[in-house]
């Protein structure tokens, strides 16, 4: 008994001193960077990105600022898809810098990243937790690139949410959606019990802005998604899915609820055995792939319709010639 004391004191002591320690890192790393820090990031590239702000209202006129990063499209580019990033929580837009970096994605596609309201450099610690105001404030990037001839959305855990929203208000304008570890699903996702303490009086004003944002953003996203359940007809793009088979923070069930909800929209999905939360991280060559090759099967179905046609055109012309012929 009393060795099992002397463990359980030191376990103790050790996820305090663990738990203090990751609430002070957070006060001073908050996993955004400036713009000239961005400017910096890509210095030297062929393609460099540029960093771009907005201004939208709330519901009670109030200003929000969204901040958001794009690669150029060039004159001779100017059919070139769009990739947009919509992150997690707790992040920012440079979650995505490596993407940023990939000459192959860079040649093929327009890249765009933004800072989620409340975090980065969107009006940093001032949260928003419906995903449907969030949805919202993101509309007017839609709204910017919905002329390209393709328009993708890749959405990571929290950022899925998200991205789900943008395209069930715009099934005309969004083509495929990537769901990265995304939670979807109301309750399919872990709330560990410091996610309540820490929203407590006593204990939110040591919190750290970042981790505050988080936490929540996690204590209401069972609502927020209950709140957009019935829309999830009205998501018409072609879906991809990745996900880890051993995520327990944000649970593999998502896909399942995915699939059942998405009556409209043809999904395609990659269970990952190994892998947790970390596919961005520790998959970000594989999921590179599954995006190029998403831009090569459309590349390849817009050339392919042409042909289609001339071909339908001549079997409709010899058609016609041969009931001329023909008494």
């Amino acid at each position: 008994m009393r060795r099992f004391l002397l463990v359980l004191r030191w376990s103790l002591l050790l996820l305090f001193i663990l738990a203090a320690g990751t609430v002070i890192t957070a006060w001073f790393v908050d996993f955004r960077q400036t713009d000239q820090e961005l400017v910096e990031e890509f210095k030297g590239q062929r393609i460099q990105p540029t960093v771009h702000r907005y201004q939208v209202k709330d519901g009670s006129g109030q200003p929000r600022t969204i901040r958001f990063m794009e690669t150029p499209a060039l004159a001779v580019d100017s059919a070139l898809p769009v990739v947009l990033f919509v992150h997690g929580a707790p992040s920012s837009l440079s979650f995505f810098n490596e993407f940023f970096k990939d000459t192959n994605l860079l040649n093929r596609a327009q890249l765009v990243a933004v800072d989620r309201p409340g975090y980065g450099y969107s009006d940093f610690g001032r949260v928003e937790t419906s995903i449907v105001k969030q949805a919202e404030f993101l509309q007017p990037l839609i709204d910017r690139y919905k002329k390209a001839p393709y328009l993708m959305v890749v959405g990571s855990s929290y950022g899925g949410s998200v991205s789900a929203r943008l395209a069930m208000n715009n099934p005309e304008a969004v083509n495929h959606v990537v769901f990265v570890s995304s939670a979807l699903g109301p309750g399919l996702e872990r709330t560990y019990p410091i996610s309540h303490w820490v929203d407590t009086p006593l204990l939110r004003w040591g919190i750290p802005p970042l981790l505050r944002l988080a936490n929540d953003e996690k204590l209401a996203h069972r609502q927020a998604l209950e709140a957009i359940l019935p829309d999830w007809p009205k998501i018409e793009a072609n879906i991809t899915m990745l996900h880890g088979q051993r995520d327990e923070l944000v649970y593999p069930t998502n896909v399942s609820f995915a699939q059942q909800h998405l009556v409209n929209a043809q999904v395609k999905q990659f269970l990952l055995p190994e892998n947790r939360h970390d596919i961005v991280f520790n998959k970000r060559e594989y999921m590179t792939d599954i995006l190029l090759d998403i831009l090569t099967s459309r590349k390849l179905q817009q050339e392919t319709k042409p042909k289609e046609m001339a071909l339908e055109g001549k079997k409709a012309a010899k058609g016609l010639y041969s009931s001329v012929l023909i008494p």
